[in-house]
């Protein structure tokens, strides 16, 4: 899984879709690093990537589509949709994006997801085993496996001590707003806690904080699950009183990462933090 912010729903769909299949998700942190993504794809073997190839890196021109052709330049002779024929990544068969524009050797999301009934599909999905690994999360050179069973675990955790609240007082009627990384341990799992136990989420489509933050009030969220670099950020001067009135409603927050100190975005809140790689 390599997609961003504005594919969410086909994250979460796809990251289920898998768990479901028994099929393994592959994630990694560094995702401004073309070596991480050579490490990721190589190390696990993957048969299968899922990317947003316009997603453009800090120096603002290049793209994780210039890195994936970098790594596979075989891409730039195939035919839209083609198996992949890599000779770095022998095992890499099938590429998908989440965006729309034509891209060689990939297939679009929106084209290889098709709704059959059971009764005409010749296919079977098998049933999930919780020993199955369903997410291997790389952190550098690292990597860690997560099991069925280890992942309900963590959702279960994640709710029983630090969630739960969220049905109660004044958090109960109000989504919780959700930008973190959902393809990290740590964002699936939450997720997955929140979903199971019917709370509602509001999960933004954008990286422009401006935008992410007009949420905040629209949606009446009270509750935030987010990733360190929110909850630290350092916001500019002439923008500081405009976010923390879109959040000054915010009373509590899961974060992933450090949240020891004040929040200046989220200055009203209580917060928690956990590792985003769980355990």
């Amino acid at each position: 899984m390599y997609t961003d912010q504005t594919s969410s729903a086909e994250n979460l769909v796809a990251q289920m879709g898998a768990i479901k299949a028994g099929v393994t998700v592959v994630t990694f942190d560094e995702k401004e690093n073309q070596d991480a993504l050579d490490t990721a794809l190589g190390s696990s073997q993957a048969k299968g990537l899922i990317f947003s190839p316009s997603t453009k890196m800090e120096d603002g021109t290049t793209t994780r589509g210039t890195f994936l052709s970098n790594l596979i330049p075989e891409l730039s002779s195939l035919k839209f949709g083609s198996e992949v024929n890599s000779s770095k990544y022998p095992y890499l068969k099938t590429i998908v994006q989440t965006e729309h524009q034509a891209f060689n050797g990939v297939n679009k999301f929106r084209d290889v997801g098709v709704y059959t009934p059971p009764s005409m599909s010749v296919r079977q999905i098998p049933e999930n085993q919780s020993d199955a690994v369903t997410h291997i999360a790389f952190q550098g050179s690292n990597q860690r496996e997560y099991t069925s069973s280890d992942m309900v675990d963590n959702a279960k955790s994640l709710w029983d001590d630090h969630l739960s609240q969220t049905k109660e007082g004044e958090h109960a009627n109000t989504p919780v707003f959700m930008p973190c990384d959902l393809e990290t341990p740590f964002g699936f799992a939450a997720f997955l806690s929140l979903s199971s136990n019917l709370k509602k989420v509001f999960i933004p489509g954008t990286f422009n904080v401006s935008q992410m933050l007009k949420s905040v009030p629209r949606q009446g969220s009270t509750f935030v699950v987010c990733d360190e670099d929110l909850y630290n950020i350092e916001m500019p001067p002439s923008a500081a009183s405009t976010y923390q009135e879109m959040c000054s409603n915010v009373t509590g927050a899961l974060v992933a990462g450090n949240a020891t100190g004040s929040s200046q975005l989220f200055s009203n809140a209580k917060a928690s933090g956990v590792d985003k790689f769980l355990h």
